[in-house]
């Protein structure tokens, strides 16, 4: 006679992120808020740091939950920025994106060094001494040698990249997210985010420096060339999807958690399985399984 019991054990389902990104900050103040905002940050980093072990056992929990209570009225939010998009919005990003690569390159690029310092401010808010010297690094050598930021120099000296906001900066405190938004013409969000593209407003050095239709001809033309790059994309995933609405919210919410690790790949997802022990009694030799531990099944 055998017994068989049932236990869960924990294996690990580790998945890469490749996703792509159609909503960034609008570029967002003077030097004296960044300054507090800088020793404020790395003193809450280094708090922070002290229960990170803790604190990524449980990550897997909001990587993997949809969290949507205001479904219907996101739902509606989205319906009008679908509209708007494609009246207005669809229709110039495919006009621009005539305009030879060579030419959008030069824009896109003008625009990313005028979000260098937001990204430097930033990443040292979260303690990321070298992502924020490569920003540094990359704003002054494109704002000089880069023809105010025409050309990325920087880029072809293997100088990356790295854009930080100050959402990003709040969830490696270990701020929640909150409930997923669907906020008018800005697109999907969550309130820690909302809050972190008015923080980010504010600490731009470039909100004082530009004039008001300066700053709107900034953020119109940030999110024109956005939808540019991936008109094709998110015309595909619109055909495909069976649920548009859901498509981008998860999209947003992997594309959001991709940025926060830096590309790293996300907490292992626990994923219980079955395994069946068995307890030989030197009765007979086949088990007989019975549903509940305590119970034995008779030949």
């Amino acid at each position: 006679m055998r017994r068989a019991t049932v236990r869960s054990e924990e294996k690990q389902l580790l998945s890469g992120q490749d996703k792509l990104s159609w909503l960034r900050r609008l570029s967002m103040r003077p030097f004296a808020v960044l300054g507090a905002l800088v020793v404020a940050g790395s003193l809450l980093s280094a708090c922070a740091s002290t229960n990170s072990s803790t604190a990524n056992a449980d990550d897997y929990e909001d990587t993997y939950s949809i969290d949507d209570p205001f479904e219907g009225v996101n739902r509606k939010v989205f319906a009008f920025n679908q509209a708007v998009d494609r009246a207005i919005l669809r229709p110039v990003a495919s006009a621009y994106s005539m305009i030879p690569q060579w030419g959008r390159d030069r824009v896109s690029n003008f625009l990313d060094n005028l979000g260098e310092p937001v990204n430097f401010a930033n990443n040292v808010l979260q303690g990321e001494v070298e992502r924020a010297t490569q920003s540094f690094l990359r704003f002054s050598l494109n704002s000089t040698v880069g023809i105010g930021g025409l050309f990325d120099v920087a880029g072809g000296l293997g100088i990356e990249y790295v854009p930080e906001d100050f959402g990003q900066t709040t969830a490696t405190w270990g701020v929640d997210a909150g409930p997923y938004l669907m906020l008018p013409l800005l697109g999907p969000s969550n309130p820690r985010d909302a809050v972190g593209m008015v923080v980010d407003w504010f600490i731009d050095p470039f909100t004082t420096a530009l004039k008001s239709n300066e700053r709107l001809a900034r953020s119109v033309t940030r999110g024109v060339e956005q939808r540019a790059e991936h008109l094709d994309t998110l015309d595909a995933l619109n055909e495909t999807s069976v649920d548009f609405y859901a498509a981008m919210r998860e999209l947003y919410r992997q594309h959001r958690d991709n940025e926060i690790r830096n590309g790293a790949l996300p907490p292992p997802m626990p994923i219980p399985s079955i395994t069946i022990e068995n307890y030989d009694d030197g009765i007979g030799d086949e088990p007989e399984y019975a549903a509940d531990k305590d119970q034995v099944a008779s030949n």
